[in-house]
């Protein structure tokens, strides 16, 4: 189901509104059926999209049928019961956890995150680390062990020891074994939160204190700090490799590679070269149109070749990556985002880190225990000390004794959450895991379980919280009920009812025709070798043989025995039916049979011959069925809201309807 998308094209068809205003805005605007629409949505729609369609002047009146027909068919949507099926109320209800994201978040603490993120974003840091590996639910005992275990490497660290020598020997990160602990360069929202928060804040040259994520304990030392580079729009010829090649083919790609480098620094167009070449199907449909890159999104190498471009239209030699051979071209460079420019996508991906997540998450659930009132029952929770066993952490306890209890662990306003409900939150997520006591893992997850609780009765709260996104749900409400009765009624139908598209063809032939059209050859020539003599034989030679009009394998013939004369030169050409606006040279040259005159462009000589001139007939409808059945959707919609309007009858209350202003 797509969400939204039509409901979002039918207000978007209302039009433009340089401001809206309404009096009694709660009053019912129209019926349809015996149901009541109200003023306050069709003004609301107005005033979201005043400013979508500002080059079009839909009118008051326009928009208020729009607005009802968009109304009616909601409402025959709701009359075939499609709000009800299982599939729309689970699509629905992944929309609304969706919609309600940013209203379980704290504002100020997103917002503090999404700021400390771009000032992170001006630099770039280099740095190794030392891993001594715990998970984050290991028993506290274990815990502090890894903790000393930490501390007494960072001793000798300070004492002098190299960081890369102790690195190789002790750090539980595996590539550690190789790289020394360096992790080479990377920018904001590249590692976990808390690393990066003591890397971001640390000298260079430091050793952390230990530095606690999911992963374990760190020593982190900064060894570099440089400015970020901002952007860069390239484009690629990617000849690729992958790990079945051999050593042969390889070499045979390292030499294409060579080959079309050497193409390029001798003047060739790097698009036709990468659409003819590279393995990369998308760069060689968009030719030299690139794409924007930031640092240290590609392999090393790659970045590295990519940033050393100065000038827009500048040329890596061959690079080589895990991927293959790359030969990058320079478009245009992007110095770093204003803070402006850069929130909104800061934004997003604050939301989607977990760590800074659940940071903005702690604070809205310690505010709306304040809010409604949070009463913990700690009795009632001690028990389950006494009835979780150590077999939980084998994924294989028993819940049913706890499933009993119906006593009372926490009241939240009026929501009471009971004993048995924590009970079926263990039983659903138990699994192996980590050993411990029993009252650090009830602790631990009767604190996700409360969490879980407070943001979901939150979550319910909003629609009466906060208007907004009342009616926001219930736009993706009825553009989800809108896109599924159109398919149903107009889309679907359309492609499938082939008997009602003939006959709908069949009614409107007359306004599907094929305009005037040029039945004819283009022929380009290309060389340095007596270009014009070539081609002028091309036109005498073809004006003798094509008096009656020559096909294009016929011409091709012709102009392949005339050009081996001409070593060097070449030709092609294209044969079609011509229409107006195709191609300059046929909208310039006259429509008559024969042979047109000789066109420069640039290098290549062109010039046109004529078969003859088609006159106006009907299309077939395969000729144009994608118009045809568009328009037999149009056709069907129409008859549509007919039978709609028949079947809901709208009565409009125009006292009301007449005080909105636009």
């Amino acid at each position: 189901m797509k969400q939204g998308v039509l409901f979002s094209i039918a207000i978007t068809a209302l039009g433009v509104f340089t401001g809206v205003q309404a009096q009694n805005q709660e009053a019912v605007l129209m019926t349809i059926g015996d149901k009541p629409v109200y003023a306050s949505e069709f003004v609301r729609i107005l005033n979201k999209n005043k400013s979508n369609l500002a080059s079009q002047k839909t009118d008051l009146k326009e928009s208020f049928e729009l607005f009802t027909n968009f109304k009616l068919k909601v409402r025959e949507a709701e009359s075939q019961g499609l709000d009800t099926s299982a599939q729309f109320k689970k699509e629905l209800a992944t929309q609304r956890s969706q919609l309600a994201k940013p209203y379980l978040l704290d504002k100020q603490i997103t917002e503090d995150l999404v700021r400390e993120a771009y000032e992170r974003g001006k630099f770039e840091v280099r740095a190794s680390h030392i891993l001594v590996g715990i998970k984050m639910d290991a028993p506290a005992a274990d815990t502090l062990l890894a903790y000393r275990k930490t501390m007494a490497i960072r001793d000798r660290l300070v004492k002098g020891e190299s960081f890369e020598a102790v690195a190789r020997e002790v750090s539980d990160d595996v590539s550690a074994a190789t790289n020394g602990g360096d992790i080479g360069y990377f920018p904001v929202l590249q590692v976990v939160y808390p690393f990066e928060t003591a890397v971001f804040t640390q000298k260079p040259g430091e050793i952390s204190m230990p530095v606690r994520t999911q992963f374990g304990y760190h020593l982190i030392k900064v060894t570099d700090k440089q400015p970020s580079k901002g952007k860069l729009q390239i484009a690629t010829i990617w000849k690729s490799v992958n790990y079945t090649t051999t050593d042969e083919e390889k070499a045979k790609i390292k030499e294409e590679i060579q080959n079309i480098y050497i193409q390029l620094r001798t003047g060739a167009d790097f698009g036709e070269l990468a659409r003819k070449y590279s393995d990369d199907r998308t760069m060689a449909v968009k030719g030299d149109a690139g794409f924007w890159i930031g640092p240290r999104e590609r392999e090393p190498a790659f970045d590295e070749a990519a940033y050393a471009l100065k000038n827009p239209g500048d040329l890596t030699e061959p690079v080589e990556t895990s991927l293959g051979w790359f030969i990058i071209r320079l478009l245009d460079k992007k110095p770093p985002e204003t803070f402006e420019e850069a929130r909104n996508g800061l934004y997003q991906k604050i939301n989607r880190s977990p760590d800074r997540a659940m940071k903005s998450e702690q604070a809205v659930v310690a505010k709306l225990k304040k809010e409604y009132t949070y009463n913990l029952n700690q009795a009632n929770l001690e028990e389950f000390y006494r009835l979780v066993d150590p077999s939980v952490f084998e994924g294989r306890w028993d819940p049913n004794p706890s499933l009993q209890k119906t006593g009372v662990l926490f009241t939240l306003s009026n929501l009471t959450v009971r004993q048995n409900d924590f009970a079926k939150f263990l039983a659903l997520n138990q699994r192996e895991s980590t050993v411990r006591t029993i009252a650090e893992f009830v602790d631990e997850k009767f604190g996700e379980f409360s969490k879980l609780k407070i943001l979901e009765y939150e979550e319910l709260q909003l629609d009466r919280k906060y208007p907004e996104f009342r009616d926001l749900y219930q736009e993706f409400h009825d553009g989800n009920l809108l896109f599924e009765i159109t398919d149903r009624m107009v889309w679907s139908k359309a492609t499938l009812d082939t008997t009602g598209l003939k006959d709908y063809f069949a009614a409107h032939q007359n306004q599907y025709m094929w305009p005037e059209r040029l039945d004819a050859v283009m022929i380009y020539a290309k060389g340095s070798n007596n270009l014009q003599k070539m081609v002028e034989e091309y036109r005498s030679v073809m004006l003798k043989k094509c008096k009656g009009g020559c096909d294009g394998t016929t011409i091709q013939n012709i102009l392949g025995e005339i050009t081996g004369k001409f070593n060097g030169n070449s030709f092609e050409i294209e044969d079609k039916l011509y229409t107006k606006g195709d191609s300059w040279i046929i909208d310039q040259i006259k429509w008559k049979p024969g042979a047109s005159e000789i066109v420069s462009e640039q290098d290549t000589k062109v010039f046109v011959w004529i078969n003859k001139v088609v006159e106006p007939r009907s299309k077939k409808l395969e000729d144009n069925r994608g118009q045809v059945t568009a328009d037999f959707q149009d056709y069907l919609e129409k008859e549509w809201v007919k039978s709609l309007r028949q079947k809901f009858p709208v009565k409009v209350n125009q006292d009301v309807l007449s005080k909105i202003k636009i």
